[in-house]
């Protein structure tokens, strides 16, 4: 019985691999619902071309339900557009209940210009990239370069950590015991367990 609720934000170019492995087990192995949105409720098309038809539009996203908000990264986040004020107060309400969010490369100059980084461990595409992008931005002493960092229900990434990313999400919410985060981690990062079954093949010819 599906329980749990992740808001996925869907916009025009956003990196469609980047929470890809994140909403693909979450919708498989958990008891979560992954419920796609965009600002206008209109199709989107992702950096890979591929056209995505969300189930709601922002103003019909109701923050209580929400467990999880993950956020893709995307040029737009990059430039002065809608995408980056009209989450704020979805992101505030939900940061007010103590709800997770997920944001990933070019996403996390959202929280960066809302200042919820500046007091936590964090992280991004680098820390001149957060500089760059947003002048506001206070929290250097609390980036890590790190693949991806998760601290008072915040958690945020790097362009390349779509695995960490994911990982990060499931022993948030405790989906799998240690032994399985392991294995997952293994599978994708490095064909560990693929590796594994290969080697125990071959030991039984």
């Amino acid at each position: 019985m599906k329980n749990r609720i992740c808001a996925l934000f869907l916009f025009d170019g956003y990196a469609d691999w980047e929470p890809a492995m994140a909403i693909a087990n979450l919708n498989k192995y958990s008891d979560f619902t992954i419920v796609p949105f965009s600002i206008s409720g209109q199709p989107v098309t992702s950096m890979g071309g591929i056209q995505v038809i969300p189930q709601k539009s922002l103003s019909q996203i109701e923050a209580d339900p929400i467990d999880l908000l993950l956020l893709p990264g995307g040029d737009a986040w990059e430039e002065s557009g809608e995408a980056n004020t009209a989450l704020e107060a979805l992101v505030n309400k939900l940061i007010s209940q103590k709800k997770v969010i997920a944001a990933i490369c070019g996403a996390t100059l959202l929280l960066a210009r809302m200042g919820l980084v500046n007091t936590i461990p964090h992280t991004s595409n680098g820390l001149q990239y957060l500089k760059q992008h947003c002048p506001s931005y206070q929290g250097e002493a609390f980036y890590q370069q790190q693949p991806c960092v998760a601290a008072e229900g915040i958690i945020t990434a790097n362009g390349a950590a779509m695995i960490e990313f994911a990982h990060s999400i499931y022993h948030t919410f405790q989906l799998f015991d240690d032994q399985m985060l392991d294995n997952i981690q293994a599978l994708y990062k490095s064909g560990g367990m693929i590796n594994r079954f290969q080697e125990q093949d071959a030991s039984a010819e």
